[in-house]
């Protein structure tokens, strides 16, 4: 005899939403460890000298600072009047 059965893709028993609950705390848990290692890596960059930089490799200007744009105040207004 032949049985259909109709599976929606979402957890129907109440141990497939616990199941997904900690496969998602498990990720974001992960996620936040590894921003947290990354900045204590940029961290510990920033405490070395140029020559210690030198010594392992990493490139000197890279922990330069970049430019940024400074927008001032009204820019937009501005630019929209312009138009």
């Amino acid at each position: 005899m032949a049985t259909t059965d109709y599976r929606s893709g979402y957890a129907t028993h109440a141990g497939d939403i616990v199941h997904a609950l900690k496969e998602r705390l498990a990720c974001a848990a992960a996620a936040f460890a590894k921003q947290h290692r990354h900045a204590q890596t940029l961290r510990a960059l920033e405490s070395l000298g140029h020559d210690q930089l030198q010594d392992i490799g990493y490139p000197a200007n890279a922990l330069e600072s970049r430019p940024a744009i400074e927008i001032k105040a009204g820019l937009m207004t501005n630019l929209m009047s312009m138009r």
